[in-house]
């Protein structure tokens, strides 16, 4: 991928698919070890398993396309030359969404919609576990891993436009 050029459709498509990716393998993770996908869906008004898997993929697409505005469109595209370099920025990615994320943004947004009763046991609230901040972080560095993956794969083979540019250019 030294030489991809992109148009920033391209971008955008590519970072779709690679949230859907990345979201699948985080909500298989959670789905599997601590039934979350009420809670997530919960914070949407739907504390189902179906509503959390919507709530989980769209938020997946959505922190996708951060992901590749931030590859694409800062410093961190000189680095983002091969699938493998693209994965290893995904997984710092998916990192740092863990610690803000589960750290800051869940606690906040479970207090907003009033979840006295949560789904799961959720750590640090009383009578939460820690096994489910274990599985959180491992999911998102699984979403990352996924994300960045995919996403350098998709620039990759992806059909190019008439109007191409080259990341480097940028």
């Amino acid at each position: 991928m030294s030489s991809v050029h992109v148009t920033q459709p391209r971008v955008w498509v590519a970072a779709v698919l690679a949230g859907l990716v990345g979201g699948v393998g985080m909500g298989i993770v959670l789905h599997s070890t601590t039934n979350a996908m009420p809670l997530l869906g919960a914070l949407y008004g739907q504390p189902t398993v179906v509503g959390g898997w919507l709530a989980h993929l769209f938020n997946s697409v959505v922190f996708a396309l951060a992901f590749a505005a931030a590859v694409t469109l800062t410093p961190l595209r000189d680095y983002a030359r091969s699938v493998a370099t693209c994965a290893g920025l995904g997984v710092g990615y998916g990192a740092l969404l863990g610690v803000v994320t589960g750290g800051l943004v869940l606690p906040v947004a479970l207090n907003l919609v009033g979840a006295t009763a949560l789904p799961v046991p959720l750590w640090p609230v009383p009578g939460g576990s820690f096994a489910f901040g274990i599985f959180l972080a491992i999911g998102h560095l699984v979403y990352g891993l996924g994300l960045g993956a995919a996403f350098g794969v998709a620039l990759a083979v992806l059909p190019t436009g008439a109007e191409t540019e080259t990341i480097a250019e940028h």
